[in-house]
C-alpha cells in the first residue's frame, strides 16, 4: 500500500511541477501588455483623432528639401460624420484647410488634393511641434507632432515640391 501511495504522490508532484512551469512560461501574458494591442503610427507619418474619432488623420507628414523651402503635406484625412468637414491644420509657419465630404476620405498624395506649405519651418529629419488640428464638425481640437522628411527615399521623391519641374528640366538638359 505504501508503494501505491508514493506512486500517486509522485504523479501529483509531477503534475504540480508541470502546471507551475506552464504558468511561469505563459503567465507573463497576464501582466505584459501585448504589442499588438498598442495603437501607434507604424509608418513615417503621425496620426491624430478629433472628437470620438469622428475626424481621423493618418500617416500625416511633410516632404521638403529644407527649412525655408516649400513642403508638401501627405497623409489621409477621414471624415466619419454625416456632415461635410473642413479640417484646419495650424502649422508653425501657416494654416491650411482641407475639405472632406461626409463619410469619405481625402488622400493628400493625390494630385488633385495636393496641399503645399509655402515654408516648412523645419529641416528634413526634424519634427514640426504642436501642429493644432480642428474641424467645423467637432468641438474638439488636438495638437500633434508632424515629421518633416526629404525626398531621398524613392517613395517620397515625387512629392517634393517642384519635383516634377526639376525632373522635366533635367530631361531637357539631357536631350541637349
Amino acid at each position: 500500500m505504501k508503494f501505491a501511495a508514493s506512486k500517486t504522490l509522485k504523479r501529483a508532484g509531477a503534475s504540480a511541477l508541470v502546471a507551475s512551469f506552464m504558468l511561469t512560461a505563459t503567465g507573463c501574458g497576464y501582466i505584459y501588455e501585448q504589442p499588438t494591442t498598442i495603437i501607434y503610427s507604424a509608418s513615417d507619418g503621425q496620426m491624430a483623432n478629433l472628437g470620438d474619432e469622428d475626424i481621423q488623420l493618418r500617416n500625416i507628414m511633410v516632404i521638403s528639401s529644407g527649412e525655408a523651402e516649400e513642403g508638401r503635406l501627405l497623409g489621409t484625412i477621414l471624415n466619419k460624420t454625416d456632415e461635410n468637414a473642413t479640417v484646419t491644420l495650424a502649422f508653425p509657419t501657416e494654416t491650411v484647410t482641407v475639405d472632406v465630404e461626409a463619410n469619405s476620405e481625402v488622400r493628400l498624395e493625390d494630385e488633385d488634393q495636393a496641399t503645399t506649405l509655402a515654408e516648412t519651418g523645419a529641416n528634413p529629419g526634424m519634427t514640426l511641434m504642436d501642429v493644432k488640428v480642428s474641424s467645423n464638425v467637432t468641438d474638439a481640437s488636438t495638437t500633434f507632432n508632424v515629421p518633416v522628411l526629404d525626398g531621398s527615399h524613392d517613395e517620397y521623391a515625387p512629392y517634393l515640391p517642384n519635383a516634377a519641374s526639376a525632373s522635366a528640366s533635367a530631361s531637357e538638359e539631357a536631350d541637349r
